[in-house]
């Protein structure tokens, strides 16, 4: 797959606007608090629907999470509610099940518990546990999809009122391979735990590359119809066939862009109406297919992309401080990292910490040249 060519920066610049980004990425994580909910709501779901009661006891259900959870790209919603995905995968194929049928078995099932009757409602391709303060749980019900083998599923679509194809542990390991991480632990015979929320610090590019844009689409479509915001399987997936091993978030996000332009300026020479995503683990399984019914949601992210390519390489282009046009492509965590950063600089400064390098920057004495006097001037002396 064509990328744009590598874009290299500034020592100084990249690496001012590398650690700006990183306190970024930081202010977009999950609240600790909000993270400990959500693993503790799955637990009790889980035990639901492992219980003596449930209809699914008898399959062997196999309970894992998916998407941002499991990938380590969650990013707190700017408003509403955070969703957490999961898989109830039953240990039979799909063949002798009827789909329609265990979607509403699941539906149900959960009706009928006192906790989440209220709570829940039928989608397309999932029943939704609405929580009443900050997020909801979207739980996928599955089968083994034999003839396509390895970790491939089918999951029920309403909208068909039969199968689609899916495969959320391949699209995981995927991601990790893309990211250079190795995929630590395994998934339980039963349920497997969430995985604990990664420090920034401990974060590959990649990962913190989709929060970013996840981050941009937030932002730019908050004012708009929903709908017509690109979903977040598809900003990951470009990201990931975009990205070309750099270290540098600043330098990732070049790349990104120019190869997602160049992605989409290819499908317009061969005549598509739209860029056409597959998952790369199940080629069966269309990631772009929303667009086929609505082109106007295509041309609102071919109109985005673009115009976050172009404010992007101008912010590289001008260099110096890009502090308002971050502001404008990230919101309020841009601002919330810039007060720390000057919280913690004039905190070093009064411990007599910070120094110039030799190139004049600002940093730890250790690594200066000249200290920085601690500023004592009160008023007229």
């Amino acid at each position: 797959m064509a990328v744009a060519p590598a874009v290299y920066l500034p020592q100084g610049f990249a690496a001012a606007l590398d650690e700006l980004l990183l306190q970024v990425c930081e202010e977009l994580q999950l609240s600790t608090s909000r993270y400990e909910r959500a693993v503790a709501r799955y637990g009790v779901l889980n035990k639901l629907l492992e219980s003596a009661e449930s209809p699914f006891r008898y399959f062997r259900p196999e309970i894992y999470p998916q998407g941002s959870m499991a990938l380590g790209t969650t990013v707190a919603p700017i408003r509403g509610r955070h969703d957490l995905d999961f898989v109830l995968q039953l240990s039979r194929d799909h063949s002798g099940v009827d789909p329609m049928a265990l979607i509403r078995s699941l539906y149900e099932f959960l009706r009928q518990n006192g906790t989440y009757r209220s709570m829940t409602m039928l989608k397309n391709r999932c029943v939704r546990i609405e929580y009443a303060d900050d997020f909801y749980m979207d739980v996928l019900p599955a089968c083994l999809n034999g003839a396509a083998g390895g970790t491939c599923i089918k999951v029920p679509d309403c909208a068909v009122r039969g199968w689609s194809d899916s495969n959320p542990k391949g699209y995981i390991d995927w991601f990790k391979k893309k990211s250079r991480m190795i995929f630590v632990g395994r998934m339980l015979d039963k349920a497997a735990p969430l995985p604990a929320q990664q420090a920034v610090a401990e974060k590959e590019t990649l990962q913190l590359l989709v929060q970013l844009s996840k981050r941009w689409r937030d932002l730019s479509y908050a004012n708009v119809d929903a709908k017509l915001a690109p979903i977040s399987v598809v900003l990951t997936t470009l990201a990931a066939e975009t990205y070309r091993g750099e270290r540098s978030v600043s330098q990732a996000l070049t790349s990104m862009l120019g190869g997602v332009v160049d992605l989409i300026d290819q499908s317009r020479r061969r005549g598509e109406k739209h860029l056409h995503l597959r998952n790369p683990s199940n080629i069966a399984e269309d990631l772009t297919e929303r667009w086929d019914s609505n082109p106007a949601a295509y041309g609102a992210f071919e109109r985005g992309i673009r115009d976050f390519q172009r404010r992007w390489s101008q912010l590289i282009a001008r260099q110096g401080n890009v502090n308002a046009e971050l502001v404008e492509l990230f919101g309020e965590p841009v601002t919330a990292a810039l007060k720390k950063t000057a919280n913690l600089r004039q905190e070093s400064r009064l411990q007599g910490n910070l120094g110039v390098t030799g190139v004049g920057r600002i940093a730890l004495v250790a690594a200066a040249s000249v200290p920085i006097k601690r500023n004592t001037f009160y008023g007229t002396e």
